[in-house]
């Protein structure tokens, strides 16, 4: 009985996840800029973040507007921007980690469909395959 409830608890943090990473009918955010920018499905999902110096870090983007901002989740950081990042917003060319107040904190620009590069910096991002 008790690897029942446990394992229908597995399921249910994984939908749950599920949810928060892909979002139900996306809504635009009072954050993101007007105009055009790019899909908010072609950023949000799950990142691996590296560093110039090697520093890596592991960002979750989410495809869900929360109190008008869509979250950021960094996990295992070694990386102190991305650590103090708390939401994102899409851009014309990426996209922007943004801080508790709002503030830019990294701007990436797409360089391939699962690849994004630090307007400044030399960070790379890439998909990071859930496990």
């Amino acid at each position: 009985m008790r690897r029942h409830a446990r394992d229908h608890a597995r399921i249910l943090a994984v939908a749950v996840g599920a949810i928060l990473m892909t979002g139900c009918a996306p809504s635009p955010s009072a954050s993101e800029p007007q105009g055009q920018v790019l899909a908010v499905e072609q950023v949000a999902g799950h990142w691996s973040l590296r560093a110039p110096d090697g520093a890596r870090c592991t960002v979750s983007l989410a495809n869900l507007v929360i109190d008008g901002v869509r979250p950021v989740l960094a996990e295992s950081c070694a990386i102190p921007d991305a650590a103090k990042a708390r939401s994102w917003r899409a851009t014309a060319t990426g996209f922007e980690l943004l801080d508790a107040a709002g503030s830019v904190l990294m701007a990436f620009r797409r360089t391939g469909e699962d690849a994004f590069e630090a307007v400044d910096g030399g960070y790379i991002l890439r998909r990071a395959p859930l496990s």
